[in-house]
C-alpha cells in the first residue's frame, strides 16, 4: 500500500527532470497522476517509467501543450477532474530560464515569455485547481529556485519571477490556509537535469560547469538529483508535513549558504 493512495496528482512540466522524477515517485506511492509537458515522446517515456514504478495504465493521464495557452492550463484542470473525480495535490513545476532562441535576455520579449511560463502560468493554474483543492483540503507545491533568493544577472528575469513565485506561495498560503489548503515552495539549488541543455548549453559543457563551478562551490560538493527533489516533494505533500505552510524550503546542498571566505585557506584567515 503506497503513502498517496487515492490521491489525486498534478505534476507540471513532467517530461523530464524533477517532474519527471516526481510523477515516478507519487506514481510508485499508489496516486492517479496528470503529467503535463510539451513533447510527446518524452511524455510517454515518463509514463513507461511511471507504470515500471507499479503505476497502472488507468492510474495515468497525459496532458500535451504550452503552459502560455490558458486553454492547456484549463483542459490540465478539467481533464484530471473528469479523470480521477478529483484533485489533491497540484505540484506547479514547469519552467524556463529564458525564450528560446533568444540572444538579448534583457529585451522585453524575453521578460514577458519568463514571466508568463515561470509565474504567470503558475497563477493562472492555481487559481484553476483551488476551488478543486479546497474541497480535499489538499495542497500546492510550487518548484522556484535558490536564484529567487539573490540577484544573478545572467538569468535576471527568470530569478525575479521565482522571487515573485516565493511571494506568491506565500500569499496564497494565508489566503487558503483556513480553507484548509496548505501552499508550500521548493527551492532548488543546482540539479542534474536537462535545463541548461534545454538553453543551448551542450551537456558536454553543463558536465564542465556542474564539476568546475557548482560542485566545488556548494558545501556538500555535488550537484543534487531529480530523485532527491522529488522526495522533499513528496514529504510536502504528505501528512508529515501537516502543519507546513507558506514554507520556503531549501534543498540545495548549502550552495545558497556560499560566499568567497568559504574558498578561502582557513590559515589566511587566522582561524584555529
Amino acid at each position: 500500500m503506497g503513502k498517496f493512495d487515492g490521491k489525486v496528482v498534478i505534476v507540471t512540466g513532467s517530461s523530464a527532470g524533477i517532474g519527471q522524477a516526481t510523477a515516478v515517485a507519487f506514481a510508485k506511492e499508489g496516486a492517479k497522476v496528470t503529467i503535463h509537458g510539451q513533447n510527446n515522446d518524452r511524455l510517454k517515456a515518463t509514463e513507461k517509467l511511471m507504470l515500471e514504478a507499479g503505476s497502472k495504465i488507468e492510474k495515468i493521464w497525459i496532458v500535451s501543450g504550452s503552459v502560455e495557452d490558458e486553454d492547456v492550463l484549463k483542459k490540465i484542470v478539467d481533464e484530471t477532474v473528469k479523470k480521477f473525480g478529483k484533485i489533491d495535490i497540484l505540484i506547479n513545476n514547469v519552467g524556463i530560464a529564458q525564450k528560446p532562441g533568444t540572444t538579448d535576455i534583457f529585451t522585453f520579449d524575453n521578460f514577458d515569455y519568463v514571466f508568463q511560463v515561470n509565474l504567470r502560468s503558475v497563477v493562472k493554474l492555481s487559481w484553476l485547481a483551488m476551488p478543486h483543492l479546497e474541497k480535499t483540503h489538499g495542497n500546492v507545491i510550487n518548484v522556484s529556485s535558490i536564484g529567487s533568493l539573490r540577484p544573478y544577472p545572467p538569468t535576471m528575469y527568470y530569478t525575479m519571477a521565482k522571487a515573485a513565485l516565493d511571494h506568491f506561495t506565500k500569499t496564497m498560503a494565508v489566503i487558503y490556509g483556513p480553507k484548509g489548503v496548505r501552499v508550500n515552495s521548493l527551492n532548488p539549488g543546482a540539479i542534474e537535469t536537462q535545463f541548461m541543455m534545454r538553453h543551448g548549453i551542450s551537456a558536454e559543457t553543463q558536465k564542465h560547469i556542474f564539476e568546475n563551478t557548482m560542485a566545488p562551490n556548494t558545501p556538500m560538493k555535488r550537484v543534487g538529483t531529480p530523485e532527491e527533489m522529488a522526495n522533499v516533494l513528496l514529504f510536502l505533500a504528505s501528512e508529515q508535513a501537516s502543519y507546513m505552510t507558506g514554507s520556503i524550503v531549501v534543498a540545495d546542498g548549502g550552495r545558497s549558504l556560499h560566499n568567497d571566505s568559504a574558498t578561502i585557506d582557513p590559515k589566511l584567515l587566522n582561524v584555529k
